[in-house]
């Protein structure tokens, strides 16, 4: 009776598990469109500063910032880290949009775990809409990590029941001795 329940508990956590696992390349690509969504609005916003940079400083964002932080105006030096933190972002933000939509799929995923940005990782999973991508990136990851995650919860169990096992087997080796 204890080998079906234990059978049938397998079954579901796999089950469980790869759902779980095919939802990695889906999260991605919604973490993607997201990085591409903020990456869209800071460039939009740099732009205009870039339009006056070239109006006024002959094209150079660098030397507005520099200009206006050298200000004596505290609104105007605030302008200038303003602008300073958005072109900082909008650099981060495109090299981690380029590092994540690598074509091979293996570098993708170690990409996004690695360089993971908390803030639109986490604004993604507020909105992550669950679906069952039917591509072989998502049936193998999903795949892999149920297939690992039953050898992890095997491993677990086995290692837990061991002590027990040895002292049952002790006993039976000293009644069997007497």
């Amino acid at each position: 009776m204890f080998a079906l329940i234990n059978n049938v508990i397998d079954r579901c956590f796999f089950t469980v598990t790869f759902i779980l696992g095919v939802q990695l390349p889906e999260f991605i690509q919604q973490y993607q469109q997201r990085l591409a969504g903020h990456l869209a609005e800071s460039s939009s916003q740099l732009d205009q500063f870039e339009i006056i940079a070239q109006q006024h400083f002959d094209g150079s964002l660098m030397t507005m910032i520099t200009r206006y932080k050298e200000n004596t105006e505290a609104s105007i030096i605030s302008t200038g880290e303003l602008i300073e933190r958005l072109s900082v972002r909008v650099d981060y933000l495109a090299s981690h949009l380029e590092q994540i939509t690598q074509p091979d799929y293996l570098n993708r995923v170690y990409q996004f775990i690695w360089h993971l940005d908390q803030q639109i990782a986490q604004g993604t999973a507020e909105h992550f809409s669950m679906a069952i991508p039917l591509e072989l990136n998502a049936i193998a990851t999903g795949g892999i990590l149920a297939i690992s995650a039953l050898l992890m919860k095997e491993l677990t169990v086995f290692a837990v029941k061991r002590p027990f096992i040895k002292v049952k087997q002790d006993k039976v080796i000293e009644n069997n001795s007497k």
